[in-house]
């Protein structure tokens, strides 16, 4: 059986792609297959994956698609996957040559649906270390699904949205609901290559929006579950998180004429699920400085939490 199926989405991104799939094809574990997903690309990417799949023809499965967004790339490459387990990485970012394979020996040894490990964020002049793999509670985890690997059994016919931003928050989330079992590697294994272009610096104000469609399918995902009742107070922090700190932060920072209605619509679906932000603080030990962006967001005061956000991090 195949080991670990690594899926690669490809729109575009031929500038970065032969750093991206060298790391793919040179892991170290044996056994694997790659899957690649080319999503109607325009630039050179096509003949990048070509010459790939023309060199390692029993490794490198290859899908050209019409251009149909992130989610359907992935999903359609889930239906060729043959692994005991699933791998995302993005095609502008790359990974540690041994990353699998600790992975796989992870999940194999202590029997894990899920393994997570740091990621490094390498922009221009500077790179962000995040110690993803540590956590006091699988809820606080970062939803990004390139950083993780999935059992197949345990993931079963779970789909990424389509058409929506935010799809690895509703994947991965919808997963970590369901297992204790988590393996973590505490090692910077996945690297981002962090471009302009990238859903967080969008500024595309209204498809944030998509943020509460996720959150919704979230609450019904939970209610279908017979989970609400235990679980509501995740969903709660959910909203403080996603939706009143970091979400309404990064989008009083855009430079158009439907951020502030925008930013309206979503504290107004705070309002109507009854968000309880000193709930979620004592349920996760949010830190006070994020309360307090919380709650002045929340009244409407997000220029206000912005600049104290400015002064901290000069501070800092």
């Amino acid at each position: 059986m195949v080991k670990v199926s690594i899926v690669v989405p490809v729109y575009n991104t031929g500038d970065y792609l032969i750093k991206c799939l060298d790391s793919i094809v040179n892991q170290t574990l044996d056994n694997y297959e790659v899957i690649i997903t080319n999503d109607g690309s325009t630039d050179h990417s096509p003949d990048i994956i070509n010459k790939y799949a023309q060199n390692y023809p029993d490794l490198i499965k290859v899908i050209n698609q019409e251009n149909q967004g992130l989610s359907a790339a992935r999903n359609n490459a889930l239906k060729l996957a043959q692994g005991k387990y699933y791998a995302f990485v993005d095609s502008d970012d790359w990974v540690d040559l041994d990353m699998y394979e600790v992975m796989y020996n992870e999940a194999e040894e202590n029997n894990q649906d899920i393994v997570i490990c740091d990621m490094v964020d390498h922009f221009v002049d500077h790179e962000i270390y995040h110690q993803s793999s540590t956590f006091e509670s699988k809820y606080t985890v970062t939803p990004s699904a390139c950083n993780k690997m999935f059992r197949a059994e345990f993931v079963g016919d779970s789909r990424f949205p389509l058409g929506l931003w935010y799809e690895d928050f509703s994947f991965t989330t919808k997963l970590l609901f369901q297992t204790e079992k988590i393996g973590t590697i505490h090692r910077g294994m996945y690297h981002c290559h962090n471009r302009e272009v990238s859903i967080m610096n969008n500024e595309n104000s209204e498809k944030n929006l998509d943020m509460i469609t996720v959150l919704d399918d979230l609450k019904d995902f939970l209610i279908s579950k017979n989970l609400w009742n235990d679980l509501a107070y995740v969903h709660n922090y959910f909203i403080v998180d996603h939706v009143l700190i970091t979400t309404i932060n990064r989008i009083t920072l855009h430079n158009n004429k439907e951020k502030n209605n925008v930013i309206r619509k979503f504290r107004d679906y705070a309002k109507s699920n009854q968000v309880n932000i000193n709930k979620a603080k004592s349920d996760f030990n949010i830190p006070s400085k994020r309360i307090l962006v919380a709650k002045l967001n929340y009244l409407g005061f997000n220029s206000l939490s912005k600049l104290i956000l400015d002064i901290a991090k000069k501070i800092k």
